[in-house]
């Protein structure tokens, strides 16, 4: 019995995908243009958020979701940073559309890098009520196997003077180890080159003689050593730092953490701050309070 195999060529292998016009005829660089414009060059809001429709008996879980940013990826970070996001609510969010990497195997593969790789995801805590760490570890037990695809990340950690637990969180004010154990989570993103993180802190203390001064410039940026991968840093604080070293030590510290661009800015403390509620609630919670004393 003959082997009527020999010498033919093997046949395609059903990833390969050998009938389909997009894989046999478009080489990998067009492909890849395609799937940026379908999936990919965005900044994406990553939030920690009640779901209004996947709820249980207790109320509606939190779960992560994502929104793309109403701010085109080119937007500067300062800009980003400044205003109010709306792009998570009901009436304004937009879900990135996917489906085109899961029509196939193959294409599972070749845009599974786009989609991590070309897009800016951002991340936004405020408050006390959750470190964090806590946001960058729960994120990494979600997508273990793509988040060490991420390539660039940007952070806004908003703290206001009000705030409670305010130890845990504020470094020269007790909160080191949370705040060191933050850097340590970002150095476990291998493909991380490209970092834009606001420190919305509340205003630095005055100096006082009775307490041993800090290195604020070492203490703030000194943990940013530990991403050795870092092409971009940019890094925004409040003005009130500049009161406990000059703009030369922070920018000279910060140029010691790496080679590549290395950026620090200032943006005024009350940008800091959690906004007021709006007048309207102020008032109606006035109202009902008058209301049930009567």
């Amino acid at each position: 019995m003959t082997d009527d195999s020999a010498g033919r060529a093997p046949s395609a292998l059903p990833d390969e995908q050998s009938a389909s016009p997009l894989f046999a005829k478009l080489p990998p660089e067009l492909r890849a243009i395609i799937f940026t414009e379908l999936f990919g060059g965005r900044r994406l809001h990553l939030e920690f958020m009640p779901h209004p429709v996947r709820a249980d008996k207790v109320g509606n879980r939190r779960r992560w979701r994502h929104g793309v940013c109403e701010d085109q990826i080119a937007t500067p970070f300062g800009r980003v940073i400044a205003r109010q996001h709306y792009c998570l609510t009901a009436a304004r969010r937009r879900a990135l559309d996917v489906s085109m990497i899961f029509t196939c195997r193959r294409a599972l593969l070749e845009g599974i890098p786009v989609l991590y790789h070309s897009n800016v995801f951002l991340i936004t805590n405020s408050g006390s009520w959750r470190l964090p760490v806590d946001d960058i570890r729960s994120l990494q037990a979600k997508m273990p196997k793509h988040w060490p695809l991420i390539q660039s990340l940007e952070i806004k950690w908003e703290m206001a003077v009000f705030d409670r637990n305010q130890a845990t969180m504020v470094p020269h004010f007790g909160g080191r180890d949370a705040y060191e154990a933050f850097w340590d989570s970002l150095a476990e993103m291998p493909a991380l080159s490209r970092l834009r993180i606001a420190l919305l802190m509340p205003p630095c203390p005055p100096a006082d003689s009775t307490s041993p001064a800090l290195d604020m410039p070492d203490l703030y940026l000194g943990p940013i050593q530990r991403l050795r991968s870092l092409q971009l840093c940019e890094v925004a604080m409040p003005k009130s730092y500049l009161s406990a070293s000059s703009q030369d030590e922070w920018e000279a510290l910060l140029s010691r953490t790496g080679k590549g661009q290395r950026r620090i800015s200032w943006v005024d403390d009350d940008s800091s701050s959690v906004p007021p509620a709006p007048a309207s609630t102020h008032m109606f919670r006035l109202l009902s309070m008058a209301r049930r004393s009567t």
